[in-house]
This record gives structure tokens, C-alpha cells and sequence, in this order.
């Protein structure tokens, strides 16, 4: 291992600091690939810390797997991730560091509506619309991107994270200009279908209560009556069951979590959001009153997500000015539970659920 150079007493300090940062950054870096020196860039760091700035690349769960086998030895000696380095220490690592792992290949994405300005997709539950802070998880922004990479695909507005269903992205700044006016003036329609607790009547009922941000760890909305943005959510009940009823949502406003919290405000909330009030899960045992579990066996929940669904948004296509429709049918794992609280609570047995299930939204609140 060559030897930093000495300091020259007639240069100035930070000339001096420079030289010794560009020397510990050569010197980590001297040797085999699975042989490095700890320069000054890095000491102080913890292990793991280390191996994440020498090979950014590599899965970061392969990391821990190195240290927590004894894959990795400082100065000879394996040791955990605990220890601050320091500068001169050798790290040697029993494994292939030179191997990259091999691409995911992007998620499907189903579009279904694409013209010259806009593209609606169809978010699956558990994907995020756009990146999330300091997580580096696929997102539908990002997927559309890459599949799309010639086009300058633009958010035009976002679903929850655990929600499901239509999304809009617009084409270009021009057309997201024109889809956000289309929003801001109330010229968009937008219809969800959500699984909540309790019965909600067929008749459409306005809520109109305006909603302010609480701080905390967990992002929430609460209502604020006299103050706080307006919110305006029609809500009405499609199907009632025993304890439940699925509901058919438009919000004409669109504040973050308003048909959540606005679902919260009347006592019926959304089956899987326990951040308003509604049950973490829905389970079988809950539902069915001679339910067994086999020896042997746990019992998996029917529904184990947030039970809210963009089921349809209507705009105007700011390429052709016609009015466009895109409809998302209810996902496989919605249209189970809703089968089974049909099979053992339903109120009323309806013959031809599956083609409810279909199209649950025949008709618009008044």
C-alpha cells in the first residue's frame, strides 16, 4: 500500500486538507476488488455505511448478509457493523463484489386510455403515484417513464398509496396545465367505490365539511369547522351487507384524504384504514359465525388493504376536446371480499352479483 504523502509545511492548511482527502480517496481504492483501505473520505463510518459507498449498486439486504455471515474482516478480524472505522483499516470481503444484481424488470402497466396529451393507468394497490421521500421503491411515475422514455410524462393529479385504481398523467406541460384547469374549475368527475362499516343509505347525501392538516408522524386530515379548505364529498350507499356497505363516493373538491376522512366524519369508515378509524383487516372469522380454522393452519384475512377504489374519472382529453371516460374495474382482491360478504352477511341475496360487481355505478349521485 503506497503511503500518503507529507504534508508540504509552505502550502496553505486546506490546500493541505485537499491533498489528504484526494490521497485516502486513491488509497481506498488501491488493491483487489475485495481488498480496501479506509480512507479519510470514510473513517468514522460503520461498516455497513462503508460497504453502501463502495458498491452503491449492490442490494443493500446482500450488505448486511456479508457482515452478519463473517464475510467481512477488518484488519483480519471479522467484526459487526458496530465499530467506527478508521483510517488506514484494511477491509477484506469473501464474496463476489464485482456481480450486479440483475434488473426487475418494470412492473405491468395497464394503460387504459392514451391520446397525444394524456395516458390514464391502472394503479394496483400497494405502488406509489409518485416518489416517496427518502424511499427508492418503484412508483407509477417512474414506471411510466421508463417505458415511456421519450415522453415527458407529467403527474397530473395522485391516489393513495393503498387505494387502487384510475390515474391521470398528462403529456407534456402544456396539456398538464389544461387537465389541472379542468381540476381546479370542477370540470372533472371522479367516482370511488369504498368498503366501509355500518349501513349507508341509497339516497345521496352531501357532506360538506372543510378539512385541515394535523401535524404528527402519520399525515392526517381532520375537519375544522369555520375554518380549514372547503371539501365536498357525495356520498350514497350501492350494497349493503351485514355490518358493512359498499359505497359509491364523488368528490367534487379534491383535498388529500377527503373521501378517508370525510367517511370518518359521518361514522362509517373505510374497511383497512385504521388511520381513521376502520378496521385494520377483514377477516372470514368476523364474518361467518361457524367459521373453523383447520388444525394447523392461520387464517389469512379476505381484505388486508385500504378498501377504497377509483373506480371511473371523466375529463376532457385536452388534445381533442371530447370527453373521455376510463373506467378501472374492481380489482381481484376487492371482488372476493365483496363475494364473501355476499355469500355469509349479505341483507339480501342479490342473483346477479357478479355483473353488479361489473359495473356497481349504473347511475351519478344526484
Amino acid at each position: 500500500m503506497r503511503e500518503p504523502k507529507r504534508p508540504d509545511p509552505n502550502r496553505a492548511d486546506d490546500e493541505d486538507e485537499d491533498e489528504a482527502r484526494r490521497e485516502a480517496l486513491s488509497t481506498s481504492e488501491q488493491g483487489s476488488p475485495n481488498t480496501l483501505v479506509v480512507g479519510l473520505d470514510c473513517r468514522s463510518m460503520n461498516l455497513y455505511r462503508f460497504l453502501r459507498v463502495r458498491f452503491p449498486k449492490l442490494p443493500h439486504g446482500e450488505l448486511r448478509r456479508w457482515i452478519a455471515d463473517g464475510r467481512v474482516s477488518v484488519n483480519g478480524t471479522p467484526i459487526d457493523d458496530s465499530r467506527p472505522l478508521r483510517f488506514g483499516d484494511v477491509v477484506d470481503i469473501e464474496a463476489d463484489v464485482t456481480r450486479l444484481p440483475r434488473r426487475r424488470p418494470p412492473a405491468a402497466l395497464t394503460v387504459l386510455y392514451r391520446d397525444s396529451s394524456v395516458v390514464a393507468v391502472d394503479k394496483a394497490s400497494g405502488i406509489a403515484t409518485a416518489a416517496e421521500r427518502s424511499l427508492r421503491k418503484p412508483h407509477l411515475l417512474g414506471l411510466l417513464k421508463e417505458a415511456q422514455p421519450d415522453a415527458s410524462v407529467k403527474l397530473a393529479h395522485r391516489i393513495d398509496k393503498q387505494a387502487s385504481g384510475v390515474v391521470l398523467f398528462a403529456l407534456g406541460r402544456e396539456a398538464k396545465q389544461a387537465l389541472q384547469e379542468q381540476f381546479s374549475q370542477r370540470q372533472v368527475a371522479k367516482d370511488y367505490l369504498a368498503l366501509v362499516t355500518g349501513h349507508v343509505e341509497d339516497e345521496p347525501l352531501t357532506i360538506d365539511e372543510p378539512l385541515t392538516p394535523r401535524l404528527g408522524r402519520v399525515q392526517k386530515m381532520v375537519i375544522t369547522p369555520g375554518r380549514g379548505k372547503p371539501a365536498t364529498t357525495i356520498v350514497r350507499g350501492l350494497v349493503r351487507f351485514r355490518g358493512y356497505t359498499l359505497v359509491h363516493a364523488r368528490p367534487i373538491t379534491g383535498r388529500t384524504h377527503q373521501i378517508r376522512a370525510h367517511l370518518r366524519h359521518l361514522g362509517h369508515p373505510i374497511v383497512g384504514d385504521a388511520v381513521y378509524g376502520g378496521e385494520e383487516q377483514l377477516w372470514l372469522s368476523g364474518l361467518k359465525l361457524d367459521y373453523r380454522r383447520a388444525r394447523g393452519e392461520s387464517e389469512r384475512p379476505l381484505l388486508a388493504r385500504l378498501a377504497l377504489h377509483a373506480y371511473r374519472i371523466r375529463f376532457r382529453s385536452p388534445a381533442t376536446g371530447e370527453l373521455v371516460t376510463c373506467v378501472s374495474r374492481l380489482p381481484k382482491d376487492l371482488r372476493s371480499a365483496l363475494k364473501q360478504l355476499q355469500k355469509t352477511a349479505a341483507t339480501r341475496i342479490v342473483p346477479d352479483f357478479d355483473r353488479l360487481l361489473d359495473d356497481p355505478i349504473p347511475g351519478d349521485p344526484a
